[in-house]
């Protein structure tokens, strides 16, 4: 039998043999051919298959995301492939944008502590009025919803 096995698809697609595993697991690379004794066998349209799911992986797309590109480049023509990937790949660039107001927002905030906390610290103990204050309540500032597709992780207590 005539191909690569999956070292070798890993090294020319650049994606981890375990990857490679999970997307043939999840349909979105079918089944490997399998030699006599048992090794998994890819071939060249594999490794197209590969190459597209790598740079979905790149453009950190969801696997319902990728699903629905790989189903469309497989059974459309290209205008129509290209509308959806122009779809997704928009959505997934307003939430790429919302991160990034959402961590610049963040990093202005931590800055403002850090110069908070720079300042000498009063003696006693902790109160409102000095910079200990600035993480936890000491604030003035309004809570700030996230944008919209920003996930904000928050602790629970135990």
């Amino acid at each position: 039998m005539t191909g690569m096995r999956i070292a070798e698809a890993s090294k020319r697609s650049g994606l981890p043999s375990s990857t490679i595993r999970f997307y043939e697991s999840e349909g979105l690379l079918g089944p490997a051919n399998r030699e006599p004794n048992g090794y998994r066998v890819y071939g060249e349209g594999d490794l197209a298959r590969l190459a597209f799911l790598a740079g979905a992986k790149r453009l950190q797309l969801s696997l319902p995301e990728m699903r629905q590109l790989v189903a469309a480049r497989e059974s459309d023509v290209c205008v129509h492939v290209q509308h959806d990937m122009r779809a997704v790949v928009g959505g997934r660039l307003e939430q790429i944008e919302a991160q990034i107001t959402e961590l610049t927002r963040l990093a202005d905030e931590l800055r403002a502590t850090q110069d908070r906390l720079s300042q000498e610290a009063p003696s006693g103990m902790c109160s409102d009025a000095c910079a200990c204050a600035a993480i936890g309540g000491g604030s003035t500032a309004e809570p700030v919803e996230p944008a919209p597709g920003v996930t904000v992780w928050t602790a629970r207590a135990r």
